[in-house]
């Protein structure tokens, strides 16, 4: 039976600091400020860092 991952198993959620999430949303607000743009700016920033694109969107909406 197919679990959606290629080991069978699940992914493990990773917690991230509050330090972590804090310089993520002001990567967003920076980049956002220096491109004149919100597009593509959150994706952009959670590739570079490693970090999941739904938490960073969602860090930048609570900020």
């Amino acid at each position: 039976m197919a679990t959606g991952s290629p080991s069978g198993k699940k992914p493990t959620s990773r917690r991230y600091s509050s330090e972590e999430k804090a310089a993520a949303v002001r990567m967003v607000r920076s980049l956002r400020a220096e491109l004149g743009t919100e597009q593509g700016t959150v994706s952009r920033v959670a590739h570079q860092l490693g970090y999941g694109v739904e938490s960073v969107r969602s860090w930048v909406r609570q900020a």
